[in-house]
């Protein structure tokens, strides 16, 4: 684990940052969440499935399927850093 030293000062400046950059990238979670709930009833097709399918090039070029992918791949960044912003404690 890293720590660091701040000032008294600056311990306020800071959470709020933090809770600033955690409410953004809430926000963005629920969007991409949401377009793969739209992916999903528009194709039929859980994200699981989706990821086996592309994977294994049973689903072609098309560029949907590469929407599909980078909001999936958005939600598990997002998540990621939602994540490592959670543990943080100051």
């Amino acid at each position: 684990m890293t720590s660091i030293n701040l000032s008294e000062e600056v311990i306020p400046l800071v959470r709020s940052g933090l809770l600033i950059e955690e409410n953004i990238l809430s926000l963005s979670l629920k969007k991409y969440q949401k377009e793969l709930e739209n992916f999903e009833k528009k194709h039929q097709m859980s994200t699981d499935e989706f990821t086996e399918r592309f994977n294994a090039g049973k689903l072609g070029d098309d560029g949907v399927w590469f929407d599909w992918l980078f909001a999936c791949k958005a939600v598990g960044h997002i998540s990621g850093k939602l994540r490592l912003l959670k543990g943080i404690a100051i």
